[in-house]
């Protein structure tokens, strides 16, 4: 198409050249003319000028050359000087023009490139604001509506035909709210995230975020606003829902008698309840290291960054100014909108670190006491031997003579009465002993059948004088590892302690159960039984339950005895018992042993 325009111009051109030469000539030659009228030459050089620009110069120069020729035809060389400066001129004007129309050819190109891209602009941000999902609405000086995208229409339920043209004032549930809003944009300049009410085509009230700035002419002077809104409904519900929770959770923390206090991420305190707030000073909104510290950085002991992680950590802390020493319970608390603070519940244990540390106090004393109670024990067993053995001796010397009935009797009762002040003795050694923990275990298997059956040897006589029945129920083959005396001493003590408080004609039963770790030891009588007050108590050191001068009885050690012997192999025993209705003592024994006791 260009190529064919071109082949016209280049047509038009020679004609116009061919028809300005003849012109020419013809005025000149052949009607005489004076003057060489070159007045046609003007047209096509303008022509050419403004359709090739400088290289239109070409048909300038050649017509130049047309008029020399024409000079030497009809008038001579002596002539041809006069021609010159108009020959010059159809030069001039044809760069004239041409530069011209290059200026204006140019003007036009940049006017139409940015014409171009202003319309490309145009439709980029119209597409942009149309494809937005905010609403953008345009307002002239007089808050009438210039243009309203699709967002704008989703959100008020109006079409943009619907608004446009009309006042701004009906989209806002309180009118005056239009004033206030143009009002702050002049002033200002620019509004952002203005917080408004509008109002739907159906009566709906909508919650939006709006940013706004003037719009200006290339003036500069202001022609109007354009606004920015989005609905933010659902975040207001959500906002209120976060304060009711958080009301109702202050409520609560409110009503604790420990401190409580909340910090975000940014270690920003978001809440101290009232105990807290007496405590420590009202510092809502500070930093916590900062008001608690006075430190420009957070603590390098603070586990923030745990709890925000999921921990919860329990510490002491000790306020040194104050002299006090609290319990921190540090743990995250997730919040409605899914961000995480650590709640720290403060509790003020310094009395009962004071009560503790007396309690250690008194406990140091009562391990001297203790300590004291064996030396004395032992102190008094050793001095308790020494007039006991001339004793045993006299008595021994005097049977040896010849006595009387009578005195026969006296030396019996001696030897007795020293017999059962030696088993006192020993009984006091041995506690003592367990109690400073200066007995080991010598292990070897033993069998607990052979054991009961040895103890009841011994037991049996003392049964029968009080017309007793003592039955067994052991099962055959049961071994285990532990130390034979000291289970011996065990089944001893129980067994005694049963037939002494048993009647005349009561019944004693020993039962072992096989409980495949360990055994399960139960000596049962039928005696006076025990009363609540003394059933936790009957395995202290020299607890009696009767304390009368006419009880009969030892000094209360076969029980605590018979329990340092059974925890020696790392059992445990206890006691059910019915007063009037008899007693159960029971105990446990491993089968095996830790390694930490002595073997033979």
């Amino acid at each position: 198409m260009n190529e064919l325009k071109e082949k016209y111009k280049i047509t038009i051109m020679a004609i116009l050249l061919g028809i300005s030469c003849y012109l020419t000539y013809y005025f000149h030659a052949v009607l005489e003319v004076e003057v060489v009228f070159t007045h046609f030459f003007y047209v096509p050089i303008i022509l050419a000028a403004l359709w090739w620009k400088r290289k239109g110069l070409a048909v300038a120069i050649f017509l130049a050359v047309i008029l020399i020729i024409i000079h030497l035809l009809t008038r001579g060389v002596e002539e041809i000087i006069p021609d010159y400066p108009r020959a010059l001129m159809f030069i001039i004007i044809a760069l004239i023009v041409a530069t011209l129309c290059g200026w204006i050819e140019k003007a036009n190109e940049e006017l139409r490139v940015s014409e171009k891209r202003l319309r490309e602009t145009k439709d980029y941000l119209d597409s942009i604001i149309e494809s937005s999902a905010d609403a953008v609405v345009v307002v002239d000086m007089e808050g009438i509506v210039q243009d309203w995208n699709k967002s704008a229409e989703g959100i008020m339920d109006y079409r943009a035909d619907e608004a446009i043209g009309t006042s701004n004032k009906k989209f806002f549930a309180d009118h005056e709210e239009a004033d206030r809003i143009m009002e702050l944009v002049w002033k200002e300049g620019v509004l952002k995230n203005y917080r408004t009410i509008v109002l739907r085509k159906d009566g709906k009230l909508v919650h939006a975020s709006m940013s706004a700035a003037l719009l200006r002419d290339k003036n500069g002077v202001p022609v109007g606003t354009v606004r920015v809104s989005r609905d933010i409904t659902k975040e207001v519900a959500l906002e209120e829902r976060i304060k009711e929770e958080r009301d109702n959770r202050n409520l609560i923390f409110e009503s604790m008698a420990d401190g409580v206090y909340i910090v975000s991420k940014d270690y920003e305190v978001e809440f101290m309840n009232k105990v807290f707030s007496e405590e420590f000073g009202g510092h809502v909104g500070d930093i916590c290291y900062k008001v608690f510290h006075n430190r420009e950085e957070p603590c390098p002991l603070c586990k923030s960054a745990e709890v925000m992680k999921g921990k919860t950590v329990r510490r002491e802390w000790c306020h040194h100014k104050a002299n006090k020493t609290y319990d921190l319970i540090e743990t995250p608390l997730r919040n409605v909108d899914g961000s995480i603070s650590k709640i720290t519940i403060f509790r003020d244990i310094t009395e009962r670190m004071q009560a503790e540390k007396a309690l250690r106090e008194s406990l140091e004393k009562l391990e001297e006491r203790d300590k004291m109670k064996t030396d004395l024990l032992n102190v008094a067993s050793h001095e308790m031997r020494s007039p006991l053995a001339p004793i045993v001796a006299n008595a021994s010397l005097l049977k040896q003579g010849e006595l009387t009935e009578k005195q026969k009797r006296s030396v019996f009762i001696i030897e007795k009465s020293a017999e059962q002040l030696g088993e006192m003795i020993e009984r006091m050694l041995e506690l003592a002993r367990i109690d400073a923990g200066k007995v080991e275990l010598t292990l070897e298997t033993v069998s607990i059948v052979e054991i009961v059956k040895n103890v009841l040897g011994y037991l049996k006589p003392l049964a029968e004088v009080k017309k007793q029945t003592i039955t067994i129920d052991v099962p055959e083959r049961i071994e285990i590892e532990g130390d034979e005396q000291k289970i011996t001493a065990i089944f001893d003590n129980l067994g005694s302690n049963a037939i002494k408080y048993t009647g005349e004609n009561g019944k004693i039963d020993i039962k072992v159960a096989d409980r495949g770790e360990d055994l399960l030891v139960c000596v049962a009588d039928t005696g006076i039984g025990i009363s609540k007050e003394h059933l936790s108590k009957v395995f202290e050191h020299f607890y009696m339950v009767d304390t009368s001068l006419s009880r009969k009885g030892g000094f209360g050690l076969g029980l605590p005895i018979a329990k340092g012997c059974v925890k020696l192999h790392g059992g445990k025993v206890w006691v059910t018992s019915e007063h009037g209705k008899g007693s159960k003592f029971f105990f446990t024994l491993p089968k095996k042993q830790k390694s930490s006791a002595k073997e033979t």
